[in-house]
Order: C-alpha cells, then structure tokens, then sequence
C-alpha cells in the first residue's frame, strides 16, 4: 500500500517529516559500566517512541479495548555514537510501508546537541486481534488512520540504515 523507497539519504538524520515522538534528557540510571546509554535503553526508548507513534496517529483506548492492538514482532537497533549522562535527545519516528496487517517503522535517536543521530530502529508491527491472539487485518478505522499518516509521515528518501544486514562472521 505504500510506496517503496529508492534513493537512499545522504546522512543518518531524521528527514524534516518525521514525527518527533519523545523529547528527554539521558537520567544518570540509564548510564551503564562503559559510562554510556546502555543498549536496552535504546531500544526502550524506541518502544516508548512507537507507543507515542501509534497513539498520534489514532490508535485509541477505545480501539485497544475493542480488542485490537499492535505487536512488534522484529526489529533491529543501530548504535552509531556514544550516548551519556544529561545528553539531550529526541526521538523522531517515519512510517516505512504497511500493508492491511503489518505497519514498519523507521526511528531515529538524536542527540540534540550534537545534531547527530545516535541510535536507530527498525521494526516490524503486526496488526494483532487480541480475543484471538493472532494477526489480523486492521479495521477500516485504524487502516484509514495509517494511511492518512503515511501521506505526511513517510520519508521521501530511503534511511541510510533501512535493512542493512548483519555482516556474517567467518569461522577463524
């Protein structure tokens, strides 16, 4: 349903459409013994950053209490730069592609002070009738909701980091 991406960004920066979700300050219990953000913090914040997502973009208690919802079900994190105590950041969310069950998202970690991008996340988001406890088309209601955001919330170019692989360790 969504249009797919060819060219790819220039930079790992949120591109001037994405919905920024979260706005914070790294707490001194998010730091790890390495003196920076521990990883699932990261991903924490990136979860909390879809949360917001959905929510903005109309998936409601009354929708949730209906008995529908969204799972995540994949994702991936980049850590690109070190992150540490009082770090400023946001955190900014794009839609990637959907379809009538599945939603992909594209966030990015950004420390505000250095206008640089911190941390991504990808990820994968099922459509979920939870009476059932499995995937499921999502109602009129909530697929209108998606498509309506997509048309702002969609980046016009790929994200440098949008399914990069891992790299496969040889046997030494």
């Amino acid at each position: 349903m969504s249009p797919l991406l060819s060219e790819v960004a220039v930079n790992e920066l949120p591109q001037g459409n994405a919905l920024k979700a979260l706005e914070m300050t790294i707490p001194e219990d998010w730091i790890d013994y390495n003196g920076h953000m521990t990883e699932w913090q990261y991903y924490k914040v990136m979860a909390d950053a879809g949360e917001v997502f959905l929510r903005k973009v109309g998936f409601t208690e009354e929708y949730r209490l209906k008995g529908y919802s969204f799972f995540n079900v994949q994702g991936q994190q980049r850590n690109l730069k070190e992150c540490t105590v009082g770090t400023p950041i946001e955190v900014f969310t794009e839609i990637i592609g959907f379809d009538y069950v599945r939603l992909h998202l594209y966030t990015y970690v950004v420390d505000v002070r250095r206008n640089i991008t911190v941390a991504t996340g990808e990820h994968m988001m099922l459509h979920v009738d939870t009476k059932l406890r499995k995937a499921s088309p999502m109602e009129p209601y909530m697929l209108n909701a998606i498509v309506e955001a997509s048309k702002t919330l969609t980046p016009a170019l790929q994200p440098k980091g949008l399914g990069l692989p891992f790299e496969k360790i040889g046997a030494a």
